[in-house]
């Protein structure tokens, strides 16, 4: 049977042997070829298989390598017609040049590098693609907390994706957004997380309305960095000994705006009911 070397390169490549093996490929064994790089042997009528399962990934396949009598049977293949072969190769030297090859995250913001990928994948940037357009891609990155530049190039079939925020020293932490108040979610804008609610929804103060998790395939989830906005509304009561102007007035510096105001006049003064907002939001202005 055929065996047939992949060459993968990632941060992460020490995982790719688990990740082939949950989507029902064989590995024949795994060896460390460089401090990011890993050779996974497979049958070879696996490899396509394997492609597929890499591509729009952060594994990059770097090299493919066969054994036995296939290896032997390609490098006769390939010591015949050089000139052909020579053509063959400056074409696609061409070709490739326009195609993503490998990717590369780099500047004070780095550390988005996760976030930059998926951002990648939805945009349909990955192995072997075209160059993404800016647009869309550095749109999605810019939202990213603290992020204020962006840019790609391709080079030699390199993305190049420059990520620099304003303030590097800054530590971000993950946490779940809270509800501020008590009363009903009016509006809710979630850019990352996991909404626990709706419009509409009512909830208690200190609840959690979007959760630091984002998942990951069918059944697992990973922790995420939220950026998201609520505004609850809730309704509002109290009784001011002064004129219904006065009183009116000074709701609206006890609770700020007001909808749906309504005045009662009372033995002492007045009544003012209606409904005010509470707003809270994590890395999203």
């Amino acid at each position: 049977m055929r065996k047939c070397g992949i060459e993968i390169e990632s941060l992460s490549a020490h995982r790719v042997a688990d990740k082939l093996v949950n989507a029902g490929v064989e590995v024949l064994g795994a060896e460390k070829t460089r401090k990011n790089a890993v050779t996974v042997w497979i049958n070879g009528k696996d490899k396509k298989k394997v492609f597929a399962i890499l591509h729009n990934t952060c594994y990059n396949i770097v090299n493919v390598k066969y054994r036995g009598l296939e290896r032997v049977k390609r490098e006769c293949v390939k010591s015949v017609g050089l000139i052909v072969g020579a053509a063959l190769f400056l074409i696609s030297v061409c070709v490739l040049q326009t195609r993503v090859l490998r990717i590369e995250i780099v500047g004070s913001g780095a550390y988005y590098e996760r976030e930059v990928h998926e951002i990648l994948s939805r945009n349909s940037a990955g192995l072997f693609s075209k160059k993404p357009k800016e647009g869309a891609v550095t749109s999605e990155i810019l939202s990213l907390p603290r992020v204020s530049f962006c840019s790609l190039a391709l080079s030699g079939g390199v993305l190049t994706v420059t990520v620099e925020v304003s303030d590097e020293q800054a530590v971000i932490e993950s946490s779940p957004l809270l509800s501020p108040q008590s009363g009903k979610v009016e509006e809710l804008v979630v850019v990352r997380g996991t909404a626990l609610v709706a419009v509409g929804d009512e909830v208690n103060g200190g609840d959690v309305l979007v959760n630091n998790t984002a998942p990951v395939g069918e059944s697992g989830a990973r922790t995420v960095i939220v950026i998201a906005r609520v505004k609850i509304a809730y309704s509002v009561a109290k009784e001011y000994s002064l004129s219904e102007n006065e009183a009116v007035a000074q709701a609206y510096l006890d609770f700020g705006e007001i909808t749906d105001l309504k005045t009662t006049q009372t033995e002492t003064g007045f009544l003012v009911e209606g409904n005010a907002h509470a707003e809270a939001a994590l890395n999203l202005d």
